[in-house]
């Protein structure tokens, strides 16, 4: 028997990784083995890829121009190595990432929605570990357990603590070829999206800025969405305060919740004067430029952080970019005003945000042994 195995995606997927583990898992099991990873300029943007030989018998040469096997988590990697399979051989197509618009009928087509499942395990980065025991399921090439063992001559023993949820993610890929169900006990809610934040049974949707100009026909209803999108914002910061309930970082987002909440009182005294309501208008004034003590990152929460500080940023950036434009729609000097105020504040929140997100990315990168270009 012999199995010739390419792995592909872009750097960081963790695509070596997955490769040297079904490698050294074979060595444990006195197989033949070669692992030949790819380094060239294609890491930096396209893709990044090792190929594998697994055999009973030695084997005379590491390259492979037709695979048994192929394992793609990107749609370049897709487009790249959909020929290289051979006939009858095994395609496993990370679903969560690719778009099918080529296939062949003469191959086996494996859809694993691999980032899917690792965001709702709330480890985004063991996506490779569910791919991997996709494939060992499928392909039966070694035994989880020789995977098991091979993990600290990979990772070294400093990352031992860590095998327990690999080992899960493995085992859920094995699920999906076996069409058995996945249970997450809810960890999913770490990676909400922002529109999964916001406010279902408001009247207002979240929009293109750059496609519509339906919120900014008039003043009111521009108000209006301003409040929404705060509120939705504040909700988000209250929910992240209850994640990190154990830690320094709660403080810091029921701080920016308040923060928001004060952003709302002036849109809503905006709002009534526009209808009359109110004749004057506050000043809000501008924050003062102090550093929030977030408290240590951990590279155990490394990665459901850097989900949780790039929605906080999404949602301050999508902000700014919802005041500049409103103050390019309205003419009324009130609104303006308050809009230029309210993109400081914004803007210090994003800058407060990222550079704790830039902190928990060094600590990732580390935790997946890559260096940053």
């Amino acid at each position: 028997m012999q199995r010739r195995v390419i792995m592909a995606g872009f750097g960081g997927q963790g695509v070596l990784a997955m490769g040297q583990l079904l490698a050294y898992a074979a060595m444990i099991e006195d197989k033949y083995v070669t692992w030949m990873p790819s380094y060239g300029p294609e890491m930096r943007g396209g893709s990044a890829n090792c190929s594998v030989i697994i055999s009973d018998t030695p084997i005379g040469a590491p390259n492979i121009s037709k695979a048994t096997d192929i394992v793609v988590m990107n749609q370049p990697s897709y487009e790249k190595f959909l020929s290289r399979v051979q006939e009858g051989g095994n395609l496993l197509v990370n679903a969560s990432l690719i778009d099918k618009k080529e296939t062949r009928d003469d191959i086996k087509v494996s859809d694993i929605p691999v980032t899917e499942i690792a965001k709702k395990m709330g480890m985004p980065k063991v996506g490779n570990m569910v791919m991997l025991g996709a494939y060992l399921e499928l392909t039966q090439a070694v035994k989880v357990e020789s995977v098991i063992k091979a993990f600290t001559k990979v990772f070294g023993d400093k990352k031992k603590k860590f095998i327990p949820i690999n080992r899960s993610a493995m085992e859920n890929g094995g699920k999906v070829v076996r069409g058995e169900e996945l249970v997450f006990e809810g960890k999913e809610e770490y990676n909400k999206t922002p529109e999964q934040f916001a406010n279902k049974e408001s009247e207002f949707k979240k929009i293109d800025l750059n496609m519509s100009d339906e919120i900014f026909e008039d003043d009111i209803t521009m108000v209006e969405y301003a409040i929404y999108s705060e509120k939705e914002g504040i909700s988000f910061y209250k929910a992240m305060a209850d994640k990190y309930s154990n830690s320094e970082a709660s403080l810091v987002f029921k701080t920016l919740a308040e923060q928001e909440e004060k952003h709302v009182l002036y849109l809503n005294k905006l709002l009534d004067y526009l209808k009359g309501e109110d004749k004057e208008q506050e000043e809000l004034g501008k924050p003062e430029k102090v550093s929030l003590d977030w408290g240590n990152a951990q590279e155990a929460d490394s990665s459901m952080a850097l989900s949780t500080f790039s929605i906080g940023m999404s949602l301050e950036d999508d902000a700014v970019k919802f005041y500049q434009k409103g103050i390019e729609k309205t003419d009324n000097e009130n609104i303006k005003k308050l809009f230029d105020e309210l993109i400081y504040w914004e803007r210090y929140h994003y800058d407060q945000l990222k550079g704790q997100y830039d902190q928990y990315k060094e600590i990732w990168w580390s935790s997946q042994n890559f260096s940053r270009m």
